[in-house]
């Protein structure tokens, strides 16, 4: 990579390449490389450049309507989430929520069931 490139710091590089060249670079990365990896590059888009991604970087590529942003995912917040969402045990059968209870036990089972048909 220091032949085509300028690296600013251990593992970030720059350089002005040609699409051709870049294709052959991220081919190489994907297919030899065991890190993880983003390039970005320009482009015809609105936005003037496109993003590609290997491995599993500590950032997430969304597609916003064409508008590629980067996510940070917050591990600790997903967790506390699925965790709220799942945690029906203060739920008492005299509850308003008794049935919700039924109901979510109910989808979760069929869907373990999908998941495990071939």
């Amino acid at each position: 990579m220091s032949r085509l490139a300028i690296e600013l710091k251990p593992g970030v590089f720059v350089a002005s390449i040609n699409a051709r060249v870049r294709d052959r670079i991220w081919k190489k990365i994907s297919e030899e490389w065991k890190s993880d990896a983003i390039m970005l590059y320009s482009s015809n888009t609105e936005q003037g450049y496109g993003i590609r991604s290997h491995g599993d970087p500590s950032r997430e590529i969304m597609d916003f309507d064409g508008l590629l942003l980067m996510s940070k995912p917050d591990s600790k917040r997903d967790q506390k989430e699925v965790m709220s969402i799942s945690d029906f045990s203060m739920v008492t059968e005299d509850s308003p929520f008794s049935d919700l209870k039924g109901f979510f036990n109910e989808k979760a089972d069929s869907l373990l069931l999908e998941a495990d048909d071939p």
